[in-house]
């Protein structure tokens, strides 16, 4: 298995020093991202997952790359979109085109959020 967590991490890290301070889209992302995060943090914080277990299962051998504020890992039938600043991500289902919850089934917004874990927790 792949490390993402590790690519995501450094595309995360990058994002937080160098890009919000290059430009004024980029911090205005980031703002609101954060603003985002203190607002439903508590109800991510339920749903923790291992970001590797999730590219695994749903987009496996896939690569991510850095898209403004998301890290997004792409196949043919999902796109996992992980939020660096926020650290958490949604699963959308590209065929039904839905978000989903992590057996695949559409769910509500609540449902389709999940907090990413932090190396310590995996």
């Amino acid at each position: 298995m792949s490390d993402s967590k590790a690519g995501y991490s450094k595309a995360a890290k990058f994002y937080a020093r160098i890009m919000i301070h290059s430009s004024m889209l980029d911090a205005i992302r980031y703002y609101k991202s954060k603003l985002r995060e203190s607002k439903y943090n508590s109800n991510w914080e339920k749903n923790k997952v291992n970001l590797n277990d999730v590219v695994s299962k749903f987009t496996p051998s896939k690569k991510g790359e850095a898209k403004g504020v998301k890290y997004v890992f792409r196949n043919a039938n999902y796109t996992i979109k992980a939020d660096m600043p926020s650290g958490y991500l949604r699963i959308f289902d590209n065929k039904a085109k839905k978000y989903v919850k992590l057996d695949g089934t559409p769910g509500t917004n609540e449902e389709t959020h999940f907090k990413i874990k932090k190396r310590r927790e995996m």
